[in-house]
């Protein structure tokens, strides 16, 4: 794991991976043993650090602010949701556009906050894209102006494609990606993930970083981080905290082996300190 010393940039995964939750975004759970010291140290050691999950009910400071409640050094700016990299894409790709919002605050806020404006619904034709992301509800209002603006043009967006959230404490239904695919149902067209392990993503996140592909590894306890780390070019640090299991790393195909496998961030943050180059600042 000699590479681990050129890594200056670090995406690390939050449930299962930071913390033990049953609920997405970390909402609710306990922070993994070593968690808080693991990233206390790659912010002391001046690393770029970034947080990112595929939940979307919250905006990206209410996710931050329970990370900062269980003591992880992290300002709502590190924090990426899937939402927040959908904003971000959709901003970038259709400037000052008006979207049609399927969710909850979770992605009106990232979407205003970059200059995007919502579409009620009464002008479809000037609706460049639809986001759909998680909420506790529903209305049939917006899944008439979501599916009537596909219809008319709009690019469909969804902050992710994956059945089941697992968070090292459970599961529970991925509520986006069922609304999602029930608009695709009606309009027969397919939907452009926003979040892991989408290209989507990873252009969003690279953006964030500023640093190159090869100075940067994904940290996570799932298929979906690794896949990631290869849509970005990045290295991956899988870790058996959540949802993976050492055999299922070993049926992986060769090309989403990980680069390295670790019990979870404690032993990580121990390979970094014990190496026989350490990193500056990462020591304990």
């Amino acid at each position: 794991m000699s590479w681990l010393t050129q890594i200056k940039g670090w995406v690390l995964d939050v449930d299962g991976c930071l913390v033990r939750t049953s609920r997405p975004g970390g909402a609710g759970g306990n922070a993994v043993a070593g968690a808080v010291e693991f990233v206390t140290a790659l912010k002391q050691a001046e690393h770029r650090v970034l947080v990112c999950t595929n939940a979307s009910e919250r905006p990206p400071p209410v996710y931050a602010d329970h990370l900062r409640e269980l003591g992880f050094p992290i300002t709502d700016e590190d924090f990426v949701t899937a939402g927040s990299a959908g904003a971000d894409y959709i901003a970038a790709h259709h400037p000052g556009a008006a979207v049609v919002a399927v969710g909850g605050e979770g992605i009106t806020w990232p979407l205003l906050e970059r200059g995007l404006s919502l579409c009620d619904g009464r002008t479809l034709q000037e609706c460049a894209a639809v986001l759909v992301g998680a909420a506790p509800a529903y209305s049939r209002d917006q899944l008439n102006a979501a599916c009537m603006a596909v219809e008319a043009g709009a690019t469909l967006y969804v902050s992710q494609d994956q059945p089941w959230f697992y968070g090292g404490a459970g599961r529970s239904i991925a509520v986006s990606a069922v609304i999602a695919a029930a608009i695709s149902w009606v309009t027969k067209a397919d939907a452009l993930v926003t979040g892991k392990p989408s290209p989507v993503l990873a252009e969003a996140l690279l953006q964030r970083l500023g640093l190159p592909a090869d100075r940067t590894a994904v940290v996570g306890d799932a298929p979906a981080e690794i896949e990631l780390a290869k849509a970005m070019g990045a290295r991956c640090v899988a870790v058996l905290s959540g949802a993976l299991r050492m055999d299922q790393i070993a049926d992986l195909g060769p090309e989403l082996r990980p680069d390295a496998v670790v019990t979870d961030v404690a032993e990580l943050h121990q390979q970094l300190t014990s190496h026989s180059t350490p990193i500056p600042g990462v020591l304990s």
